[in-house]
């Protein structure tokens, strides 16, 4: 059997594996209560809903608490000097470990005349035109990969171990109260692909008839997370309608399909409730197909991988929405936050194309030397490729260096020619000042210019501010001694020290990790000082 079809073996003993679990009780959830966040590779990149879901199994099977995976060319490359040149513990894989399968597609292009094959990234950014003259082909493949714990790494990188865990933290609180704003705008706002009706009823279906979701009012389920996952249930069944997915056919109660669709349904509700950090228990209704779940399991190879794949598409695109409102929703600043703002918000220049004089510039230098500055604006927005910022090189200015001259700039673009250096054109993306605070957000600051570290230490001070306001950060020493925190702007440092009569007496520093939390840092903090022996 290929290595396609030994994963797919694995993935169906997994499933029966859970389903007989709850089968024998239901009441289980899905996923262990409390668990685990979405799993994401060494980088931080999420797999998607197929994977997700089995790596997920995975690592409640073998006890893995933090949920990061790694292939072992990617343990390989974390062997490399420090920042200063010196040598690192080698991190590597423990002995007898075993991988895991995950299962991503990779798409080969090759032109229809010449044969030639280019790179998939390379195929996204051609015209419809240019991408007519080449044929796609699609191919499943196989990638073996390793949890975090089955690598030395806590051992051999504490700090980046720490990280790891830390992002791994607590999940939302759930209750009866438990709200959860994203889906509370889109059923008022009526967001979803379809309406959702909360009614004083005692029934959550879709009618695929109407094209409408049903659901019992919040009030009427016995918590907060009862509520979502139920409509998450019916939002994963609402993608099968025509024009979206096309997945739902009128089936009769109780058929194979319709117990297929039911598990498709459960899964996906199951995964994105997981993704949120709630838990999902299995709907009554869908109880009287377990057996029938695990029958076609066991007799038919294909139905693990036909089911998986439309979890996978129904899941991402409830996330896709969910994620996209929740975005909106925090980038909603309150009119008093905007009466601080200037009149103006700070504008960013983000390089995205620098023309030098080994590049064809010859349309670019006629249209200048004609003063057609909007016909070489034009021109120049055909080099962007797509691409998000580039925080190494986003600037306040759009002038860097001497003898930079802004030839034209629109609300998006602009572009920035130097002549003294045989002609060179600097084509940039601009950006508010909000974006460029959203990005560190998203990525940190290791790759970032000064101007984007100058914002990221603003957030840092209005961060502590505030914090301030609320509490003052204190850490308790086992000793007994009290020690206080400062942000300290100039020198992007926590500084630590105990409090006089004049201020506060600084006795440490500590440098300000701008890929984490406040809240992380000062942990972080606190994890430091209880090590120093002066405070034990």
């Amino acid at each position: 059997p290929s290595s396609e079809d030994k994963a797919l073996d694995l993935f169906a003993e997994m499933m029966i594996e859970k389903i007989e679990s709850i089968h024998k009780d239901w009441h289980k959830p899905w996923f262990t209560e409390g668990a685990l966040q979405w799993p994401r590779n060494l980088s931080g990149r999420e797999y998607n809903g197929m994977n997700a879901l089995m790596l997920l199994l995975h690592c409640e099977n073998e006890g893995y608490k933090i949920p990061r995976f790694c292939t072992f060319d990617c343990v390989q490359r974390l062997n490399k000097p420090g920042k200063d040149g010196q040598e690192l513990p080698r991190v590597s894989v423990l002995r007898g470990e075993k991988s895991f399968p995950v299962m991503l597609t990779t798409f080969t292009c090759i032109h229809k005349e010449t044969k030639e094959k280019i790179k998939y990234d390379d195929y996204k950014k051609l015209s419809d035109e240019e991408k007519a003259q080449y044929n796609v082909y699609p191919k499943m493949q196989v990638f073996r990969v390793f949890n975090v714990a089955q690598t030395n790494l806590q051992e051999a990188r504490p700090e980046l171990w720490e990280q790891l865990e830390r992002e791994n933290g607590k999940r939302v609180e759930n209750g009866e109260h438990f709200s959860f704003g994203p889906v509370d705008a889109m059923i008022k706002d009526n967001l979803w692909i379809c309406p959702i009706k909360p009614t004083h009823q005692n029934e959550a279906y879709y009618s695929i008839t109407k094209n409408e979701i049903v659901v019992p009012e919040k009030e009427q389920f016995r918590d907060g997370e009862s509520f979502y996952g139920t409509l998450f249930h019916e939002m994963v069944h609402s993608t099968g309608a025509e024009g979206v997915l096309d997945r739902l056919q009128p089936t009769s109660f109780g058929s194979k399909e319709y117990a297929r669709e039911e598990l498709v349904a459960e899964l996906g509700s199951a995964l994105v409730a997981q993704r949120y950090g709630m838990t999902k228990h299995i709907k009554e209704d869908s109880c009287a197909y377990l057996k029938g779940w695990l029958d076609e399991l066991k007799e038919s190879p294909q139905f693990i991988k036909t089911t998986l794949l439309d979890v996978k598409r129904a899941s991402s695109i409830v996330t896709q929405k969910v994620d996209k409102i929740a975005q909106e929703l925090e980038q909603n600043v309150t009119e008093e936050q905007e009466d601080k703002r200037s009149a103006k918000e700070r504008i960013f220049y983000a390089s995205v194309a620098y023309l030098q004089t080994a590049d064809d510039t010859k349309q670019l230098d006629e249209l200048k030397d004609k003063g057609d500055y909007k016909g070489l604006l034009a021109l120049a927005k055909e080099y962007y490729d797509g691409n998000g910022m580039d925080e190494q090189h986003t600037y306040a200015s759009p002038l860097q260096n001497r003898g930079d001259d802004l030839l034209i700039e629109d609300k998006d673009f602009a572009v920035v020619y130097n002549g003294s250096v045989g002609g060179t054109y600097d084509i940039m993306l601009k950006y508010t000042e909000q974006e460029v605070r959203d990005h560190i957000t998203r990525y940190g600051t290791d790759r970032a210019s000064d101007d984007v570290k100058e914002v990221a230490k603003d957030m840092a001070a209005e961060q502590f501010a505030e914090l301030t306001h609320q509490r003052m950060p204190v850490f308790e020493m086992p000793n007994g001694d009290i020690l206080y925190a400062r942000y300290n702007r100039d020198k992007d440092t926590l500084d630590v020290g105990t409090a006089t009569n004049a201020g506060m007496a600084v006795q440490h520093h500590y440098p300000y990790d701008h890929n984490m939390t406040l809240e992380a840092n000062l942990q972080a903090v606190n994890e430091k000082l209880n090590e120093l022996e002066e405070y034990r």
